[in-house]
This record gives structure tokens, C-alpha cells and sequence, in this order.
């Protein structure tokens, strides 16, 4: 959790330089991207409270951990908006700053977490919140977004100070 919010500051830094003097983009990634930090951060809260007094009865610490991957995995249009907001950015931008498949991979990767919300509704199967499409396809979309972004960021803040020694 620690280091999302700095990737969400790097990435930051990187579309204002795509979008120059009206980074409408830049803001919305922040915005969501804080938010996003805080949602991660409040299930792990209540995760912990379940486990602070394990004499609590049964039923108040199952419905603590059904509210904390609740909390967890269904929040997700700020992640969502994180995203679509990179992804637009990124193939809008004619200098390509990061390259044109980390846009379409941002876009991909908000349409796989379009099935979150369905663990509202099923208690098992792949759409229940343990199953296949709402955890595990959300798991590797939010695995994948961790690989990529450092990467494309490092990869730009390479390319701009190669350019910055060249001037």
C-alpha cells in the first residue's frame, strides 16, 4: 500500500508533461488515485478490528470479514476512473511520453474490474467475491497495473533525463 501513492505521484508528474497547460487528466488520476489508496487502506482496517479480539462471537466476525472484502473488492470506479484517465491521456499524447499500449492496457484493465460489483449478489461461484471474476480476474488486473506503470514510468524518466543531458 505504501508505494501505490507514490506511483500515483510518478504517473502524475508523467501526464503533465503530456497534457501541458490544462492537465485535467493529471488531476482526475490524482484524485482517484488517493481515493483508491484510502479504499485499499480501509478493509485492512476492519480486517485487523476482526482479528483483534478473537472471543468475539462467530457471527460478528464473519460479518466483519464480509465487510472488510466487501470493502476491499467492490470500490472500484475510482480505480476505474484512474485508469480510463491514464489510458486517455496516454494515447492522446504526441510526444508519447509512455507508449501507446500502456493506454490501451490501462483501458483493459478497467474493463476487468467491471465484474467486482456482482459480489454483491453472489455468495459463491465465480462471481462471488472469492471467485474466479470478481477476486482473482481483479487480482491479476491490479498485478498487472503494479508491473506496468512502474516500468513505463521508469522508462520515461529515463528517456527525459537522456533528453535533458542531450540539450
Amino acid at each position: 500500500m505504501g508505494g501505490v501513492l507514490p506511483l500515483v505521484a510518478t504517473i502524475a508528474i508523467q501526464m503533465r508533461r503530456m497534457e501541458g497547460r490544462a492537465p485535467v487528466l493529471t488531476v482526475v488520476q490524482v484524485v482517484s488515485g488517493a481515493v483508491t489508496g484510502v479504499l485499499l487502506t480501509m478493509p485492512l482496517l476492519v480486517m485487523a478490528v476482526a482479528g483483534f479480539r478473537p472471543d468475539r462471537t462467530p457471527e460478528l466476525t464473519v460479518t466483519l470479514n464480509d465487510l472488510a472484502w466487501l470493502l476491499f473488492l467492490t470500490p472500484i470506479a475510482p480505480f476505474m476512473v484512474q485508469n480510463v484517465a491514464i489510458g486517455i491521456a496516454v494515447l492522446r499524447d504526441p510526444r508519447q511520453v509512455f507508449p501507446r499500449w500502456v493506454g490501451y492496457a490501462n483501458l483493459w484493465i478497467a474493463v476487468l474490474f467491471v465484474p467486482d460489483v456482482l459480489a454483491y449478489f453472489f455468495f459463491d461461484g465465480p462471481f462471488a467475491w472469492d471467485g474466479l471474476f470478481v477476486f482473482w480476474l481483479a487480482l491479476a488486473a491490479y498485478a498487472a497495473w503494479l508491473v506496468i506503470m512502474p516500468i513505463a514510468v521508469r522508462r520515461a524518466l529515463r528517456e527525459q533525463q537522456g533528453g535533458a543531458a542531450d540539450a
